[in-house]
């Protein structure tokens, strides 16, 4: 039996109901991830086989962490347990169903750097403009397609999508949102298969809930109608994905879809201290269309809400900076300490202020191991060993190492293989080069010896464990040699990362082999199939998330508000609190109105998630002059300082005037609009400049002046030659030395 007793009242019976949906509101810092996993360890401690439950979630990490839980509690009793991401569970049901959806078993998923390039190539083919931002374009009607957004596309899109996707199959790779709709369009295609999938999984658990979209929630509802055990765990106060499809209506409307539902709220958090909570509660108490819902904690008050208003971006960078480093030197940790942003323009003046104050960070972006170019050409190597009809994969490293092979022969190789119908890979077998007549002789050769060198680590490798496939592609194909003759740090550092990739493949064969199969879905029905370590180890590279990199251990985490999503730190500071940044522009902006106000529903839930992520100090700081773009602004605070009690706050906003701006017909919007926020009424408390700046390049032009550079930070002039804004600068930067800089593009300090 599993022990229940470290959880309250609400968690158990979350975790002991039993038959039919549950929804569970889980607010933030509740517990739910505690929930979802003693859910699991009571549902096999009681009978239920470990292999008949599926449980997503929508990060790998948080997939991870669940498995790791559930395994603590139960021990062997989790063998066969499946816990997944929604796209990575996808992934698993077309393993199995590849004959009814026209795959081979070895397909490929392309990234979004995979994608792009297919997006490009079918734009060039249908005499399109093929540049990055055509073939970016082409994508988002592709996402919005497959995910069920919008309105259907005109018909010149359409046929470029269905190119798209003709491009696909022949290469035998999907993209991320196959991975969810082909199941979809599988099972309403095919009612056999749908019922062998609904025998196999006798209980469902959903992490996450109110992230998902329309074809996440589809699935769920094909494989779980109403009556079924299906669990739901999320909260629609931290539904902070619309612009990328997430429907919040979906934990709004659950009821209505499992009419015979039961409810179950989480209300009390562990997270954070009771002014954080509390002011967090301010906020989202704003907006409607909630589910009714108030947090709360026995844990201490806790500090005051710290308020930062600085004159401009840089002296807030500063004074973050600043705050940051006193709290390491009063015993935070620097790996417990963030700064969250609400768009990524934000970050180089926040990086400026800490790199000045000598504080430690790192910026977590997500993925960016996997996107530098030396691993995604080993990757690409990799791909072809297991399905060699993958287009881009030949196509990235044709001539990489260089082999003297030019975009020309590649073109002329390109038309010969779409004249014949054949993939770029068949294209190159002995009989089609001979038959290329607009080859010559040495180009030929190259292109035979680049062919052979596929084929003989295909022979040996294809069906290897990842480690041995990872070091023979560096090995034989001479990526590794490539760096470890150049000189230079640039170039050390891709050895490393190389020699990392080879570690990450050696943990994945150890996972492969410890992994064990889901189990039967029925007597006689086996729906496991041998593990293929390669094979597993690509999957993880393909379907690793924004969500997926870790925070700094040891520096300050920089990162937007949206991907601060699931992390929490002891300290915490927000950026950028004006109209404008945060909410966004885009939100608050005269055409909201014609979409609804859920844009600014959803930047307020997303204050609330950037709230709650503080453990202990939360910090909220806005300027009266922001330059982002080039373009400087001079934004009132943003409302949702305003929404958050005056003692709760440990500063003092300036006095605002609050008017109702009509939006056409009956609905108003309440703006905040503050004359306090200019000109002489702004707080004599906040460090600001006497008089405006000089003219930057009267100012800057002066041997011996201070100034600053959107790049390179602070340097003195130690050199000029000439006058005006295209006077040439001679300026010594402590962290890169001397530096040629045209006036105009540094000011005075």
């Amino acid at each position: 039996m599993v022990n229940l007793d470290d959880l309250n009242a609400e968690q158990r019976a979350a975790v002991l109901h039993r038959g039919g949906p549950l929804l569970v509101l889980a607010g933030a810092g509740s517990g739910k991830t505690r929930v979802i996993v003693h859910r699991i360890a009571s549902l096999v401690a009681g009978g239920v086989p470990a292999w008949s439950i599926l449980a997503m979630t929508f990060t790998n990490k948080a997939a991870g962490e669940m498995r790791e839980r559930a395994g603590a509690l139960l021990g062997p009793l989790a063998e066969g347990l499946w816990v997944s991401t929604f796209h990575a569970t996808g992934a698993a049901i077309l393993r199995r169903e590849v004959e009814a959806v026209g795959l081979s078993p070895r397909f490929s998923i392309y990234d979004d750097t995979d994608q792009l390039g297919l997006a490009r190539h079918v734009l060039r083919e249908a005499g399109r403009e093929g540049d990055a931002a055509a073939g970016r374009d082409l994508l988002a009607a592709v996402d919005r397609k497959k995910s069920g957004m919008g309105e259907p596309p005109d018909g010149g899109t359409a046929m470029l999508i269905e190119r798209y996707d003709r491009a696909l199959r022949a290469a035998n790779a999907v993209d991320f949102g196959d991975l969810l709709l082909l199941p979809v369009e599988l099972f309403a295609r095919r009612p056999e298969v749908l019922e062998r999938w609904r025998r196999r999984f006798s209980h469902v658990l959903v992490d996450e809930f109110q992230d998902t979209n329309r074809i996440q929630y589809r699935l769920l509802k094909l494989l779980c109608p109403d009556g079924m055990d299906l669990c739901v765990v999320g909260d629609d106060d931290q539904s902070i994905y619309g612009w990328r499809g997430a429907e919040v209506s979906n934990i709004l409307d659950f009821e209505k879809d499992y009419p015979g539902a039961t409810v179950v709220k989480l209300e009390r958090n562990y997270r954070s201290d009771g002014n954080i909570l509390a002011a967090a509660q301010a906020v989202i108490a704003q907006n409607p269309h909630r589910h009714d819902k108030t947090l709360w904690t026995d844990r201490p008050a806790g500090a005051r809400i710290g308020l930062l208003v600085a004159g401009d971006d840089y002296e807030e960078a500063d004074r973050i900076a600043a705050f940051l480093a006193e709290r390491h030197r009063a015993g935070t940790p620097l790996g417990e300490m963030a700064v969250f942003y609400r768009i990524n323009a934000q970050s180089r003046v926040l990086e400026d202020g800490l790199r000045l104050a000598r504080v430690p960070y790192v910026i977590v972006r997500g993925r960016s191991f996997y996107e530098r170019a030396e691993i995604k050409d080993a990757v690409a190597y990799l791909r072809l060993l297991i399905n060699p009809r993958s287009d881009a994969d030949v196509l990235r490293i044709i001539n990489s190492p260089p082999r003297k092979i030019g975009e020309a022969t590649v073109e002329r190789l390109s038309r010969h293989a779409a004249a014949r119908g054949l993939c770029l890979y068949d294209a190159l077998a002995e009989g089609e080069l001979s038959a290329n007549a607009d080859l010559d002789g040495g180009s030929r050769g190259r292109l035979a010896a680049f062919r052979q060198l596929l084929d003989d680590l295909i022979a040996t490798c294809a069906h290897g464990n990842a480690r041995e496939a990872a070091e023979a592609v560096l090995t034989r194909t001479g990526l590794l040699d490539r760096y470890a003759r150049q000189e230079g740090p640039e170039a050390q550092e891709r050895v490393e990362n190389l020699r990392e990739l080879l570690r990450a493949a050696a943990e994945s064969d150890v996972r492969a082999s410890t992994a064990v199969a889901p189990g039967p879905a029925e007597p006689g029905a086996d729906l496991g199939e041998e593990s293929d370590p390669l094979l597993s180890f690509l999957e993880e590279i393909a379907l690793l998330g924004d969500a997926d990199q870790e925070t700094g251990r040891d520096r300050v985490s920089l990162m937007t508000l949206h991907a601060a999503k699931g992390l929490e730190f002891d300290v915490v500071a927000i950026a950028g609190m004006e109209e404008g940044v945060f909410p966004h522009s885009r939100a608050i902006a005269s055409h909201a109105f014609y979409a609804g106000e859920e844009e600014l529903h959803e930047e307020r839930r997303l204050c609330y998630v950037g709230f709650t992520r503080a453990r202990r100090r939360l910090v909220v700081s806005c300027a009266f002059r922001r330059a982002l773009f080039g373009d400087p602004k001079m934004n009132p605070p943003s409302r949702f300082l305003r929404e958050v009690p005056a003692e709760l706050l440990d500063g003092i906003l300036p006095a605002a005037e609050r008017r109702a701006v009509p939006m056409a017909g009956e609905r108003t919007i309440d703006r905040s609009y503050d004359q306090s926020w200019r000109g002489d009424r702004f707080p004599a408390r906040v460090r600001r400049p006497a008089a405006p700046p000089a003219p930057r390049a009267e100012t800057a032009r002066a041997t011996g002046a201070t100034v600053r550079h959107a790049v390179f930070g602070v340097g003195k002039v130690v050199a000029a030659d000439g006058e005006g804004p295209d006077a040439k600068l001679t300026v010594r930067f402590p962290s890169v030395g001397d530096k040629r800089i045209v006036a105009r593009f540094v000011t005075p300090v």
